[in-house]
Parts: C-alpha cells; sequence; structure tokens
C-alpha cells in the first residue's frame, strides 16, 4: 500500500520495469550463453563445467528465501526500505557479473573465481531484484494499481528477451574480434549489459522519489507512524506458514515456473529433432517472445477487468490448453507455429499477473498480522522459481532417455517414438503443470479482489486510529 498517498504518476505508469529490461538483458547473458562459455569459449573441461554449475545452483537456490527477509528485518538506509538497494547494488553488480566471464589463471584457479563472481554478484543482484519488485506493493493503491505496475513491469522484461535475441550472441562475437580475445569479448559484453541494468534501477530509483517514507524525512508523530518498521523474525514466519494464500500461490508458481524453463530448455530439440530445420528456432524464438509482450502489455486491462485473481485463472487454463493442443499439431511445423504462439502470448500474462498476486498477498499478510512484510514475502518468488529450475533438470533427460535418446542421434534418422518424446517434453509436459497449477489457483487461492479491497481498507483505519 502507498503509504505516501500519492497517486502513480505518468512515468511510473509508463516506465516502471524499464529496470527489468536492463536486468533481463544482463541476466540473459547467463541464461543464454554461460554453459556455451564456460565449454565452447574458456574451454573448462566438462567436470568442471558441471562443478560450477552444481555449486552455483545449490548456493543460490538455499539463499534464494533469505533477500526479502534482510531487507525486511534491518535498518533501512537513507533512501527507502526498498529504494536504497536500486541505488546501491547496480554498480557492485556489474564487476562482479563481468568476473562470472572470465578465465584467469589455472583451470581450479580460474573455476574459483567463476563461482565466486556469480555467487556475490547473485547475491546483490538479488538484493536490488527483491527491492525492485517489491516496489509493486509499496506504490500501489489498490489491485488495479498492482495488476497496471505487474503489466508494465511484464512487458519491459519481455523486450529485454526480444532485444537480447538479437544482439547477445553477435554482439559477444563482435567485440571479442574487436579485442582479439574472445573471452573478453563475452567479459565486456556481461559489463555492457551490466550497465543497462544499472541505468534501468537508477532510472526506477529516481521515478519512484517521493513513494516511499526515508531516513530523511521530520520525525512527526504522523510520519513516524508512516515510516517503515523493521519486521521480526517471527512475524515473517507466521506470514508464511499462517497464509495458506501464499503457500498456494508459491505452489501455483512452481508449475508456472516449470512451464517456461522446461520449454526454454526443450525448444532447441523440437526444431532439432521434429521439425529438423533450426533456422525455423530463431523465428520460434521471435514471435514467442512478441506474444508475450503483448500479452504483458494487455494483462493489466484483462486484470482492471476481470481481477488479477481471474486473470490468472484463465491464463493457466489457457496455457494449458494451448499446450496440450500442440502435443496434436506438433508434427506439422506451420500448425504448431499457429498453436504456440497463443501459449506464450498466456506466459506473458501470467508473468505479470502472478506478481501482482504477491503484491495482494502482501495485504492479506499486514491484515492478518499488523506488520508490512511486502519485501519478504515478495522475495519468496525466487524460492519457486529456483525449486523450478533444479526440478526441470531432472525432467527432459528422463523422458528422452526412455525414449532411447543419444547425444549423437542423427537427426534425419529419429524414430517416431523418439519424435513423440520431444514433443511431450516441449509441450504435453508443460501443458499438464499448467493445468496442475489452474487448479491449484482456481480451488486453492480464494484472495478475490473484493477480499483485498476490505482488508486493506480495515488496514488503513488501523493505520488512522495509531497516528
Amino acid at each position: 500500500m502507498n503509504v505516501m498517498g500519492k497517486p502513480l504518476s505518468k512515468a511510473i505508469k509508463t516506465f516502471y520495469g524499464v529496470g527489468d529490461l536492463g536486468f533481463t538483458l544482463m541476466s540473459a547473458v547467463e541464461l543464454f550463453l554461460f554453459v556455451f562459455f564456460l565449454t565452447t569459449v574458456a574451454k573448462f573441461s566438462l567436470p568442471v563445467v558441471a562443478l560450477i554449475g552444481s555449486v552455483t545452483a545449490i548456493v543460490d537456490t538455499v539463499l534464494s528465501p533469505f533477500y526479502g527477509a534482510i531487507i525486511n528485518g534491518t535498518k533501512a538506509l537513507k533512501w527507502g526500505r526498498n529504494r536504497s538497494w536500486l541505488l546501491v547494488t547496480p554498480p557492485i553488480v556489474v564487476v562482479l557479473f563481468m568476473f562470472q566471464f572470465t578465465k584467469i589463471g589455472t583451470d581450479s584457479v580460474a573455476a574459483i573465481i567463476v563461482c565466486a563472481g556469480f555467487i556475490l554478484s547473485h547475491i546483490v543482484w538479488n538484493m536490488g531484484w527483491v527491492a525492485n519488485v517489491s516496489l509493486i506493493a509499496v506504490m500501489a493503491n489498490n489491485p488495479e494499481e498492482r495488476g497496471l505496475l505487474a503489466s508494465r513491469r511484464g512487458t519491459w522484461t519481455g523486450l529485454g528477451t526480444v532485444f537480447f535475441s538479437y544482439i547477445g550472441a553477435p554482439f559477444a562475437l563482435f567485440l571479442g574480434a574487436v579485442t582479439g580475445h574472445p573471452i573478453l569479448g563475452y567479459t565486456l559484453l556481461a559489463g555492457i549489459l551490466g550497465l543497462t541494468f544499472l541505468s534501468g534501477y537508477w532510472a526506477v530509483f529516481k521515478i519512484t522519489d517521493g513513494y516511499e517514507p526515508t531516513g530523511e524525512e521530520t520525525q512527526s508523530a504522523a510520519e513516524g507512524a508512516k515510516k517503515s518498521e523493521n519486521v521480526s523474525g517471527s512475524v515473517m514466519l507466521k506470514s508464511v506458514f499462517q497464509n495458506s494464500p501464499l503457500l498456494l500461490l508459491l505452489l501455483g508458481d512452481f508449475f508456472r515456473w516449470m512451464v517456461f524453463f522446461i520449454m526454454t530448455a526443450a525448444a532447441a530439440f523440437y526444431f532439432t529433432y521434429v521439425a529438423q530445420n533450426m533456422k525455423l528456432f530463431p523465428i520460434y524464438l521471435l514471435l514467442g517472445g512478441i506474444a508475450q509482450v503483448i500479452g504483458s502489455y494487455f494483462s493489466g486491462n484483462i486484470s482492471k477487468a476481470l481481477s488479477t485473481r481471474t486473470a490468472t485463472i484463465i491464463g493457466l487454463f489457457g496455457l494449458a490448453a494451448s499446450l496440450i493442443l500442440c502435443k496434436y499439431a506438433g508434427m506439422n511445423v506451420l500448425l504448431f507455429f499457429v498453436v504456440v504462439i497463443p501459449a506464450n502470448f498466456f506466459l506473458g500474462v501470467l508473468a505479470a499477473v502472478m506478481v501482482a498476486l504477491y503484491a495482494d498477498v502482501v495485504v492479506y499478510s499486514e491484515w492478518k498480522t499488523g506488520k508490512n512484510a511486502a519485501s519478504f514475502i515478495m522475495g519468496l518468488m525466487n524460492v519457486s522459481l529456483k525449486a523450478a529450475v533444479i526440478s526441470r533438470g531432472t525432467i527432459i533427460p528422463l523422458v528422452l532417455a526412455a525414449a532411447g535418446f543419444a547425444e549423437r542421434t542423427d537427426p534425419t534418422a529419429v524414430s517416431l517414438v523418439m519424435k513423440t518424446a520431444v514433443i511431450n517434453v516441449f509441450v504435453l509436459i508443460p501443458g499438464i503443470f499448467a493445468l496442475v497449477g489452474a487448479l491449484i489457483i482456481t480451488f486453492g487461492y480464494r484472495l478475490t479482489r473484493e477480499k483485498i479491497v476490505t482488508y486493506q481498507a480495515e488496514i488503513d483505519k488501523r493505520k488512522g486510529q495509531t497516528v
């Protein structure tokens, strides 16, 4: 809830999310190119690559619940509990992230440096990421505004993915050619796109000035009541384990992320072994990315017309139906494109509206506990995401192995069983996961728009009585 009582400015309505554009451009270097860099450019051995991947993934996952807790549980910096992190974290991230794409010294030393760059940059960038997304709960005055801000964030995130598909790998090759050092090309790519992250977060810091209490405000009784309080560990635990809407949302969001990550990882298999035309892969990425941008952009209007919860349910069922239909269109590439693009539209809608649901849960938690744990609750989105990253790594190999897949399988000699397995991994299994998520949100998550409005009114009344 916007405790400062200010309506959202035009700049916020338009440009909140520009930080996520920069974040997406930067993090896409890791998402799409990190393993390629380690194996093909830096030429680490496969066991070392596996060790780097395991160590960094485990540490990143273990730490994921704590970022919001640190923001909520420690003394706020002078620029605001959340906004301060948008100012101080980006410069640190840019430097640390570049070390993730280096090879300095022997293989052992270089691997340690890469791991350190990964882990430390993620610790810092996750603090900024949680603070940035928490501003949705801080700035919005009602569910409609939360839906709008989540929509803008999703739109800018989708644009980041589309832009990276054009500039990512080619830019790394260009920088490597100019410097004469391929490894340095990736180091510079990480740094340059890191600067877009810095610029975006600093822009959000600027346009959100005045929307969060700061340490420089006069300590009058009224402003003292408005100031953001530290939240104790016991309150944080209550906000989770006595908060069934949050637990169900985390579970439903886990299945949504499973859809996204499995489809991301399995798409290349479809165009290699089923379509047998990898030239169609970039076209799919472009069209799918555009569909997701459109879905995110219009999610705010959909949420306003139907409510965030209803938009989420429609998005999950629509995603499930589209992907299950793709199963039966998979052998016909043209028909497959016709069906899979709407699935990406629904992914775009969900990328926005499910964030807004977390912001609604913040209201419910404050109504129930009397404390605003916005940063902690919004930060828990990382838990579903990281759990899905780990889980997807087991599903794809299991299904392909059951169909007799081998790394050296000739794409032109793939059996019908193998093609069917690839289609199942790419769309049918994600479709089933989307359906499970839809059922969880439909029958488990009961925070309607009307309830959120009622809870917020009661919170405002309590605060009014304490001023």
